[in-house]
């Protein structure tokens, strides 16, 4: 009897030990959340943030870092771009313009327009190509930009004329051109219209140039098989129009 009594003693302490410790364990961690807590206030306050404002994600630092980056590359294009002299042919105004020539007689002039017209694909960029051999009009314009009956190629950039075949080669051996053409459209497939040819053939005289005239005069007008015909207003001097989507 008197060892049973010994045993059921040991046992009441055992379970007072036991709730002690639980007790001791729930106040050790409350006195842990504090902490935490306060080294929390601590790190806002230090980092000069208003107390009950939320501390910024991983992937928000990361958005914002992006952000700065892209308006660094922005600032140093538009660094590079503001050194060359403000010329903005037609339609020139956030695209990239060339003017070209796709006769083979002066060999020179050829290749110079093939390897500019080799880099621009190279970097798959959109530009509008103005062939000064199959319009009149194209070549008036390039002259009347310059200044003179220069010859092609000749490349603008965003109402910017950057230059000939010469300075287009120097630029994108130096990495500048890669940073002049950041923002521009990039190619998906050809023109679905002109397949990149620029041009189609006019659909109101079929490329002749030349209409049946109903009412003329002596200037616009010859007699040919005893027909009256006056030049089509619709097209080039090649019988050619300008494609409506890429040209």
């Amino acid at each position: 009897m008197k060892g049973m009594k010994e045993r059921l003693a040991k046992k009441i302490k055992l379970i007072t030990i036991v709730s002690t410790l639980k007790q001791g364990l729930a106040h050790h961690r409350n006195n842990v959340d504090r902490t935490i807590h306060h080294l929390k206030e601590e790190i806002v306050v230090e980092s000069g943030q208003n107390r009950g404002c939320v501390t910024p994600t991983l992937p928000e630092l990361e958005d914002v870092d992006e952000q700065a980056q892209e308006h660094d590359l922005q600032e140093e294009e538009r660094g590079i771009l503001l050194e060359f002299e403000e010329n903005c042919p037609p339609g020139g105004e956030d695209s990239i313009v060339f003017y070209t020539t796709g006769l083979r007689g002066v060999r020179k002039t050829f290749e110079a327009c093939r390897r500019v017209r080799f880099l621009l694909e190279n970097h798959k960029v959109m530009y509008k190509e103005r062939d000064v051999s199959m319009d009149a009009e194209f070549r008036d314009e390039m002259w009347r930009l310059l200044g003179g009956k220069v010859t092609s190629p000749r490349l603008f950039i965003r109402g910017r004329y950057i230059g000939g075949a010469d300075e287009v080669v120097a630029l994108n051996e130096n990495g500048k051109l890669k940073k002049l053409l950041e923002g521009i459209s990039l190619v998906d497939s050809p023109c679905e219209c002109c397949d990149n040819e620029r041009f189609l053939i006019c659909f109101s005289c079929n490329g002749s140039s030349k209409l049946i005239a109903d009412h003329y005069d002596d200037e616009e007008t010859s007699n040919d098989d005893n027909k009256m015909w006056t030049r089509c207003r619709e097209c080039n001097e090649n019988g050619l129009v300008k494609c409506p989507l890429c040209s």
